[in-house]
């Protein structure tokens, strides 16, 4: 199977059907995060699969089975990341490589189902900025009624090698997941204070109007906050020297699902602003 018919595909099987009654506790990011974003030749490094509400701290461990796929990705090729270990609440393996260059770490999750009260769902809805769902429900007159809502997610996070990281600039390439951040710029090299831009595709297209927030490890709440324009693309600046992540999500109405109303795509990537350019070893 290809990279990308791997990631996009639709997971077969069984799909958990989860009944929330109070706060939807589905509504955690999921990010990846490296102990170290920029490595030597054959430095190993320790990666936490983390999923929370606030960056970078695991609220609770995503359990193996939840993975639909987590691959490593250079110019060297792809390799399926299959070995993994529980530290608390964090999924965790190792990754080493003596291939210089990036290295995207692309996760997907299997998707889910969840069924939530009006009130909860039409709060989630403000929360997120998906004003457009809420504007639908409620032509529809369904702004009261529960709501069932299939979801999954991806992360990506970006690892160097090596002198040179991110010369041959598969750090810029899509990864071939269902929704994700493709950096325009490359995340890992950007200054304080400098303009970084991105680009969020979703079924391999630019997406346009989908808000983009995000914030540094023990920041301020979506210091980043934008939407992205008629390419899918958008610029944020990244304040100070530390671990970044952004996060987006979109949603569609599934028309003819007996069982599913809503349907949402979660995408995060992470990444880390050094001091100064060339530090971070």
């Amino acid at each position: 199977m290809t990279r990308r018919s791997a990631l996009l595909s639709p997971v077969r099987g069984a799909v958990a059907l989860l009944f929330f009654l109070g706060s939807p506790g589905f509504a955690h990011d999921l990010w990846i995060l490296p102990g170290k974003y920029r490595l030597r030749s054959d430095e190993v490094t320790r990666v936490f699969v983390n999923n929370g509400d606030v960056f970078p701290e695991s609220l609770t461990l995503l359990g193996e089975h939840r993975l639909s796929e987590v691959l490593s990705i250079s110019s060297a090729g792809e390799l399926a990341i299959s070995e993994f270990r529980v530290d608390g609440k964090s999924l965790t393996f190792d990754f080493q490589s003596a291939a210089p260059g990036s290295h995207v770490i692309a996760l997907g999750t299997r998707p889910r189902t969840v069924r939530m009260k009006g009130g909860d769902f039409e709060h989630f809805l403000a929360e997120e900025g998906l004003t457009a769902i809420a504007a639908i429900r409620k032509e529809l007159g369904q702004t009261s009624e529960p709501a069932v809502e299939r979801y999954a997610k991806w992360a990506k996070a970006i690892i160097d090698v090596g002198d040179e990281p991110g010369s041959d600039r598969v750090w810029g390439e899509p990864a071939g997941q269902r929704m994700e951040f493709v950096p325009l710029d490359h995340p890992n090299r950007v200054r304080p204070g400098e303009s970084w831009r991105l680009r969020v595709l979703f079924d391999g297209e630019p997406l346009a109007g989908v808000s983009v927030t995000g914030a540094r490890a023990s920041g301020t709440a979506k210091e980043i906050s934008t939407t992205t324009d008629e390419r899918g693309e958008a610029a944020v600046t990244v304040t100070a020297p530390g671990r970044w992540y952004v996060r987006a999500i979109h949603m569609v109405r599934l028309e003819g699902d007996p069982e599913v109303s809503w349907e949402s795509y979660w995408a995060t990537l992470s990444f880390e602003v050094q001091s100064t350019a060339g530090s971070g070893y």
